[in-house]
């Protein structure tokens, strides 16, 4: 039949008798399998659904499942997790096991996420062939930026709640745009206007828990914007987790780090005038010289949300400014791994905001401390 967008599918498609999933979205997977359930007529716990893995599923097995005639709708569902696991000769099998899937059946294929296939690439190729001219091959694109933006928006929606795009997009930034947490923390969000009609930003902040690299965010804006006491609070916090506070100094320092190469990066694309609000178009050659880890244009790609976020924290920073944020760190992760005299990891990270927000000069012990 074809290969076709998620958002592409019409009518007839979602008759077809076999489909290849293609492309990791949780959020997006579920709600095709739904929609595959209702074509068929399929109620919660129906008898003609079955639920394959192919680690510990032959393809001749599958083959039994989909001969077996439905019981009580009038076609039965097979959905083969883990496809990609098979070997080349069983995805051979699989190809030719498409071509013959009778019509009162349909078999869905789910290839583990960010797995490669076990099989050879041939096997692989010939089953996304078999299925292309047999049934279709869904492609998912991830739901993230605008995308999940109006994804939320609507979702509020259709709960009979406002929420602002602005609002939605500061929501993914605290779930690091994760289309599934977004949907659940929006759901917990509905409850707990009720029975107001508005979902406001200080909604989200009483009732969202942000992920530690949403910490990490809000806690190097406070430093760019030269505001101590609000990025040691939020470093305060982070050491409330019930984590061991060593753990904690690390995987903090780690966060910081990484923003701070992230900013370095968005401070090249500013000074080459790179357009960072189409990372497709950023020129090969400028992308060379960006930092790997993280992949700058990858970020800006994937979280669409963040970009007008690092803009500004990078466009308040120097390079020299970046340099020596980056001489702090190292100290710091010296002095974590005991190369370096220190109190204790609170106080290493401590001294570290205080460095990045106020300068070499303000974070400098007393000669009284520093001689114990």
């Amino acid at each position: 039949m074809a290969t076709k967008r998620y958002s592409e599918l019409r009518a007839a498609d979602w008759q077809a008798r076999v489909f290849l999933l293609e492309g990791e979205e949780p959020v997006l997977r579920r709600e095709f399998l739904m929609r595959v359930r209702t074509t068929l007529n399929l109620s919660p716990g129906s008898m003609d659904e079955a639920t394959l893995d192919a680690r510990e599923t032959p393809v001749s097995a599958v083959g039994s499942v989909l001969l077996t005639a439905p019981m009580e709708a009038e076609r039965r569902l097979v959905i083969l997790q883990a496809v990609n696991r098979y070997n080349a000769n069983e995805l051979q099998n699989l190809a030719r096991l498409v071509e013959q899937v009778p019509p009162f059946a349909c078999l869905v294929l789910i290839p583990l996420a960010t797995e490669e296939s076990d099989g050879s690439k041939a096997g692989w190729n010939a089953l996304t062939r078999a299925v292309d001219k047999h049934g279709v091959v869904v492609q998912f694109k991830p739901l993230t930026g605008d995308a999940l933006t109006r994804r939320l928006v609507e979702h509020a929606r259709a709960a009979g709640k406002r929420l602002r795009p602005e609002d939605a997009e500061y929501l993914q930034t605290l779930v690091d745009g994760v289309a599934e947490l977004a949907l659940a923390e929006l759901d917990k969000l509905i409850l707990y206007v009720e029975p107001r009609d508005t979902i406001s930003r200080l909604d989200i902040d009483m009732t969202v828990s942000p992920s530690q690299q949403a910490q990490v965010f809000k806690l190097v804006d406070a430093v760019v914007a030269r505001d101590a006491p609000t990025a040691m609070r939020l470093l305060r916090r982070s050491f409330q987790s019930g984590t061991r506070t060593e753990e904690t100094a690390r995987k903090t320092l780690g966060l910081i780090a990484r923003q701070y190469r992230l900013l370095w990066g968005v401070k090249l694309l500013l000074q080459y005038h790179q357009p960072i609000d189409q990372p497709s178009k950023i020129s090969a050659e400028v992308a060379q010289k960006l930092p790997k880890d993280p992949d700058v244009v990858q970020v800006l790609t994937q979280r669409a949300f963040l970009r007008d976020a690092l803009r500004r924290q990078a466009e308040q920073l120097s390079f020299a400014q970046l340099c020596e944020a980056f001489e702090a760190l190292a100290d710091a992760d010296l002095a974590l791994k005991g190369l370096r005299p220190s109190v204790n990891a609170a106080e290493i990270m401590e001294r570290l905001i205080v460095r990045l927000t106020l300068g070499d000069s303000a974070a400098a012990p007393s000669p009284q401390r520093q001689g114990g």
